[in-house]
């Protein structure tokens, strides 16, 4: 059910096919399995503003409740669903410091990720919070760690490119750009922040568009340029509204973020 989510199909049409789906595996008995789905259903819940209903076992309301019972009965498939779930809010709520602390705790997913799009996801994500954890550092021996991870991640990412991996061009060109800014290579990121926009674009990814047009203005807002700050929030906003993304609208908008 995830490549769903991924390929950018509008939130609210999502539900009907993850709740059959958890139906199914309800009839079947298939509870493990049911789990996966499950993790799945609160993070699409989460970005809707959708109330999650109480269950019998209070364990499975949360993702983090999921996660607790992943790690007490040594489920590491079902641990590193429920942690790439909580990474992926992370980083569409701009929580960074959450990211950064979640991503040390959780260590190398790769293994225990299920799907190969789950794997390409999270090494883009470990190169999205090492960034910003080289951005927010004050410890130079902090900061170069966190760079030298978001380059080692980077390199994977380019490989896969190469193969031919064509659904990861747009995060490539996102990721370059973030690293570009990071190096202060200005004239590259915003090469780079286009592309990302276009590409996404392009090729459906309405999520990926909205979050790489929200990075892209934060960028301008801190290089002191109100004109494409103003012109990529305006942007991410028409596709977050699009995709459905209610509760990352709310979020902008009681932080005081407008086109």
């Amino acid at each position: 059910m995830n490549h769903l989510y991924y390929v950018g199909r509008p939130l609210d049409s999502l539900l009907p096919e993850i709740q059959a789906d958890i139906d199914a595996m309800t009839r079947l008995h298939q509870n493990q399995t049911k789990l996966f789905t499950l993790t799945f259903l609160l993070l699409v819940k989460k970005l809707l503003g959708l109330t999650v209903e109480k269950s019998e076992n209070q364990d499975f309301d949360t993702l983090e409740g999921i996660q607790k019972y992943a790690v007490e009965t040594g489920n590491k498939s079902i641990r590193a669903n429920a942690i790439m779930a909580r990474l992926e809010l992370s980083l569409i709520f701009q929580k960074w410091g959450d990211a950064t602390k979640l991503l040390a705790e959780a260590g190398d997913l790769r293994s225990c990720l299920t799907g190969r799009y789950d794997m390409t996801r999270f090494t883009a994500i470990e190169v999205l919070i090492s960034i910003q954890g080289a951005k927010d550092e004050t410890s130079w021996l902090k900061k170069r760690t966190w760079k030298k991870k978001a380059v080692k991640s980077m390199k994977m990412i380019r490989g896969w490119v190469k193969m031919g991996n064509g659904n990861l061009v747009h995060t490539l060109h996102l990721l370059e750009a973030e690293l570009a800014a990071l190096q202060g290579k200005n004239e590259k990121a915003e090469e780079n922040f286009k592309a990302a926009i276009t590409v996404a674009s392009r090729n459906g990814f309405i999520q990926d568009q909205a979050f790489s047009s929200e990075m892209a203005s934060e960028y301008y807002r801190g290089r002191g340029d109100d004109y494409w700050r103003n012109y990529h929030i305006e942007n991410a906003i028409k596709c977050y509204s699009e995709w459905g993304a209610s509760s990352k609208l709310e979020e902008l908008a009681a932080r005081g973020v407008s086109g």
